[in-house]
């Protein structure tokens, strides 16, 4: 990944796919957009020098932030997120 914009448009594509709260619906397009203020704050701490362990437990923090323990559910999906990214990444 060259820069954040390139980690953002990437992290988005991952997470709405995954949908770990449930939010995005296919008919409705701006349904994609329900993670962004979720994936800015994830984005402010340079996630490219992260493993993924750290990655993993930095997208589930926002996520526990922005909704709370039970909503944002098991770490699993987290841990999926963070090795999909890093996977793109590798590319």
């Amino acid at each position: 990944m060259r820069n954040q914009g390139d980690q953002y448009t990437s992290l988005k594509e991952i997470v709405n796919k995954v949908d770990p709260i449930g939010l995005v619906d296919p008919d409705t397009p701006e349904s994609l957009n329900e993670y962004d203020a979720e994936l800015k704050e994830i984005l402010k701490e340079d996630i490219s020098l992260l493993s993924k362990e750290q990655l993993s437990q930095r997208i589930y923090n926002v996520f526990v932030q922005f909704f709370n323990e039970e909503v944002a559910g098991s770490r699993e999906k987290y841990d999926s997120i963070a090795d999909q990214f890093l996977a793109k990444k590798e590319k």
